[in-house]
């Protein structure tokens, strides 16, 4: 099913603005309300040579149809303008939420309307004040560092009188494993089940913290906007899309070119950081939605205000064209 992402193009300018991240502190603390726990260091999940925190290679081999698949992400219907647009940015809602869960946070067992709980649930450890994004998709990212996981919700739900928590989906990843998924190749930790189809809680979407740091050290997500195929491909174990004629399967893999010089581009300085990440570790299709976007993290929803000052199209200056970006050869899983 399709995601629905809001058009972003019709509530957000065309033009590229310039804009600043401005940050006084790098860690993922947050307000109250976001339940975090101080760090020196944004937090990084994951086995260092997972597949999420390896850089991709010069060499990595490209996919037999990249100008296929480039040509359709850019022209065909919803398209979103044909760049990586950054959802959450401005009154945007569609970023997403995240929080730490610290000793001394209530209990919860947590229903769950999906076919796959994971049992964490039972006694997953919540803060105070945590609500996910105020979108029909409702979700959020829960780490729990002392507990060694962290959780992917979707379609999450407070009852305050009866406080309580429901979702609709849920995925837990554990913190110390190569974070793939227990049905795709190569896991190493049989808990990291859910019903997110190889997508984990931590690489949705891009954390404030990691931007203000300097450096996002880790693939990460993205939707994408014309419609895709029902198949997939590694790292991803199922597909949302429904298509039998697209070209985009989920689990492919994404990368600005190595010989783009984003110096050159005159990007602000949190879409620099951004696009660095892009290059370097590339983005890859999860998920469905009406535009091609990565998520930001959702600091409104929080409760800390809207912290960035990025704006939705600020990598529009990275069509998708061979002349900046490369499509990763199906299921390739080394670096």
């Amino acid at each position: 099913m399709r995601t629905p992402l809001p058009r972003l193009a019709r509530s957000w300018p065309k033009a590229l603005v310039v804009g600043a991240l401005v940050v006084t502190v790098v860690n993922p603390i947050g307000a109250a309300a976001a339940g975090a726990t101080a760090a020196a260091a944004p937090y990084k999940a994951f086995s260092t040579a997972s597949w999420w925190n390896t850089p991709l290679s010069a060499t990595a081999p490209q996919h037999a149809n990249e100008a296929g698949i480039l040509d359709y992400l850019r022209t065909a219907p919803d398209n979103g303008g044909g760049f990586l647009r950054l959802a959450g940015a401005g009154g945007n809602a569609w970023g997403q939420p995240v929080y730490w869960a610290k000793t001394g946070d209530p209990q919860y067992n947590v229903r769950s309307s999906s076919g796959t709980r994971p049992p964490e649930l039972n006694t997953l450890r919540i803060p105070a004040g945590m609500r996910p994004a105020g979108t029909s998709d409702g979700a959020l990212t829960l780490f729990d560092v002392e507990r060694g996981y962290v959780v992917a919700m979707t379609r999450a739900v407070y009852n305050s009188t009866a406080n309580t928590w429901s979702v609709d989906g849920s995925t837990v990843t554990y913190l110390a494993s190569n974070g793939l998924n227990a049905r795709a190749p190569g896991s190493n930790d049989p808990r990291n089940i859910g019903s997110h189809r190889g997508n984990n809680g931590a690489t949705m979407m891009v954390r404030y913290d990691e931007v203000a740091a300097g450096a996002i050290p880790h693939v990460l997500k993205m939707a994408c906007g014309p419609e895709t195929s029902a198949q997939h491909v590694f790292p991803m174990v199922n597909s949302d899309g429904d298509s039998t004629s697209s070209p985009i399967k989920q689990g492919l893999r994404f990368r600005i070119r190595a010989d783009v010089n984003l110096d050159a581009l005159r990007l602000t300085p949190s879409a620099l950081v951004i696009a660095r990440a892009a290059q370097q570790y590339g983005v890859y299709c999860g998920d469905s939605g009406n535009n091609t976007a990565l998520k930001l993290e959702n600091t409104q929803a929080e409760g800390r205000g809207q912290l960035w000052t990025v704006k939705a199209d600020a990598l529009a200056g990275l069509p998708f064209t061979a002349a900046f970006w490369d499509v990763v050869s199906e299921g390739y899983s080394g670096s």
